[in-house]
Order: structure tokens, then sequence, then C-alpha cells
């Protein structure tokens, strides 16, 4: 985000840190690092906090390709009394069954520009978002290449909204939070030679995710998500061009604000001020990026993306497209796997510019 301080220290910080790894003797290798974080930013002030490391190797009885059990969390406190939490699992069964999770916890300002995709970043309003989230998958495999099975989305929301502000005014579908719980079908065609960092192959994932008050929901609506990836070296085994196709599209008219589909933030369109800055019911993007192995740990990459978000297909329309570029650097956090902490700083084709820190990669 602008003007943040706070990923730049944290990636300092996590390059000097010395990392704890340590083995197994059995089959399953263990890896484990550990860094911590010290920064200051100007909305949070003081942010202490640490992220871990950790890689399971376990051989995959229906798997003929690399597809170790990971676990990221990251936690940060700060001195305005805000919270961070957010823990990613990526497990395989010996059997191959995928169990993936991303879990949040923040307790901390969030930022409202309005809904469309002619939003201006200078026109907004701060908030406090306070909210839980469980959103993950179960896919058992069919072979070594598909699988199938269930996603969920499982989101508490508590929000103020200043009285006489824009949500105030705009008076926006969930303006004060609720409950949003979803389950759905989806399927995955995954040929990557690794889930970590991969250098060739495929990832296609389709899922429906159908939100009830059935099931607990307060809100009735329905979400879509394709996402096509392909890996491929370029000039070599250190040179890397990866490319994303993501559609994240909904029906229904009964979708909070904070649930409307996006395409800014750390994994998608990178150099926009804010995540929050473009939202609407239709989301789609395409994003490219070249990445390259220099030297010891380290890593680059450059970066490049379009996209748009729109309320119905009858109003997407090509003159609107939103571009992005940039770059980022790349740490490898685990000396023996390919695990790394990110920093990228993005430019937009309307003069914002975004500075991200994260673990994994984009995409």
């Amino acid at each position: 985000m602008r003007n943040s301080l706070f990923t730049i220290a944290l990636l300092f910080l996590a390059l000097v840190s010395k990392g704890q790894e340590s083995d197994s003797a059995k089959n399953t290798t263990k890896k484990f690092a550990i860094y911590p974080a010290l920064a200051y930013s100007p909305e949070s002030k003081l942010n202490i906090g640490a992220i871990a490391f950790i890689v399971l190797d376990r051989p995959t009885s229906q798997s003929g390709y690399y597809r170790p059990t990971s676990i990221t969390p990251y936690l940060v406190f700060t001195t305005n009394k805000q919270i961070l939490f957010k823990s990613e699992f990526d497990f395989y069964t010996k059997r191959g069954i995928n169990i993936g999770l991303i879990s949040r916890l923040y307790k901390y300002p969030d930022s409202y520009y309005g809904i469309g995709n002619d939003t201006s970043p200078d026109s907004t309003e701060r908030y406090d978002n306070n909210y839980l989230q469980l959103e993950g998958r179960v896919l058992k495999p069919h072979n070594a290449n598909l699988f199938y099975g269930l996603v969920y989305d499982i989101q508490f929301n508590d929000i103020m909204p200043i009285e006489g502000g824009m949500l105030d005014a705009d008076d926006p579908n969930g303006v004060h939070g609720g409950r949003n719980i979803g389950i759905g079908p989806a399927a995955s065609y995954d040929s990557r030679n690794s889930t970590l960092y991969p250098t060739e192959g495929k990832y296609i994932t389709a899922s429906i995710n159908l939100y009830s008050k059935a099931i607990g929901s307060q809100f009735n609506y329905v979400k879509y998500s394709f996402d096509f990836r392909h890996y491929f070296e370029l000039l070599g085994p250190k040179n890397i061009l990866a490319y994303q196709f993501k559609a994240d599209l909904s029906s229904g008219t009964d979708i909070p604000f904070y649930k409307l589909n996006f395409m800014g933030g750390d994994n998608r369109l990178r150099g926009f001020d804010h995540q929050n800055l473009y939202r609407d019911r239709q989301s789609m993007y395409f994003q490219v990026e070249a990445r390259q192995e220099l030297f010891w740990r380290f890593g680059g990459v450059i970066f490049a993306g379009v996209g748009e978000v729109f309320d119905t297909f009858s109003n997407f329309n090509t003159d609107n497209v939103r571009f992005v570029y940039g770059l980022g650097g790349r740490f490898q956090a685990i000396k023996d796997k390919k695990l790394n902490i990110r920093a990228d700083l993005g430019f937009s084709d309307n003069g914002q510019y975004g500075v991200y820190l994260s673990v994994r990669e984009a995409f």
C-alpha cells in the first residue's frame, strides 16, 4: 500500500535474521525456518511479529509429482492495538488428498472507495473491519493430475461505518458486516513439477461456491471461479515464465460489498493503491511474470497484468481495462526448499503504486 514502510522493513529483517531448520529421520522430512518482524507504518504505528515456514516432505502413493505439505503462518501485533494473523496450509496426505486452508484474523482498519471500475483513490473512507475467515478446499485425486472435491468459505465481519461518511451515505449491502458461509464443488488439473516453485506444467481449477441462509449464511449468492496458470523455462532452468488468467464471477443481488470480486492485492494485479479500490460483481484479469534466480538464495522478477471489474457482461468494455507492471525481489526462506519471501513494487496505468510483502509466489 502507498506510504507503507511495513513491507520494506519486514523484508529487510527477514533477510538478515537467521532461520532454524531441522530434519526427521523417518519417511517424512521436515524443514523449518522462522524470521522476526519489526516495522512502522503511519496507519498502525509500531509492528512486532514473526513469519514461520514449515515444509513436510511425504511420499504420496497416487502422485508422481512433487507435492510437499507446507505451512506459512504470519502474526503481527501493533501499538495501535491491531492484530493481523494469516496462515496458509497446503496439506497432502499419504493417499494424495489435498487439504488447503487459508485462515485470516484481522483487527485492522480498512478502506472503502465505492463500487465499480472507475472509483478514485482520492475518494476513500477508513473504517473498522474486524473479521475472521476460514477459506479452503478438500480435493481427492482421480489420478496423478486430476483432483475433485469441495471448496468452502466461512467469514464473520464486524464493521463500524462512520456516521455521515461514504459507507453510511452509500449504504451498500453488508454495511454492518455479517456472516458469510459458502460451500460447493471444485475440480482441478495439476501437472506442475512443484507446488512451491513450479518451473513447468499447468494448473487449472474451477469451483462454484454457494452462499445460502439454508447453511447458516446471512446472505444468498453464488460465486464462480476459474483459474488457469502455465509455467515453462524461458531462457534456461534459472529463468521461468509464468502467466495466469483468472475470472471471479458472481450471481445474485444479495452480496455484501466486502465480498464483491476484486483484482488488486499481493497475489493479483500488483500496483493499485489498495486491493479494495476496484470491486464489483465480476472480475477478470491476466498477468505474466518472468522469474530469475540470481545468486545464493536471492532472485528477482518482472511482471505485468491487465484486468477489469464490472457489474454484468454487458458492462464489460475493453476501453476500461486497467494495466499494471512492476518488479520484485525474492529470498529463499528455507535453504533446500524453494519457498520464497517476496517483496514487489507495482505501478498502475493511472499513476498509483503499491508495495507488497508476502510469502510464496503470487501465482
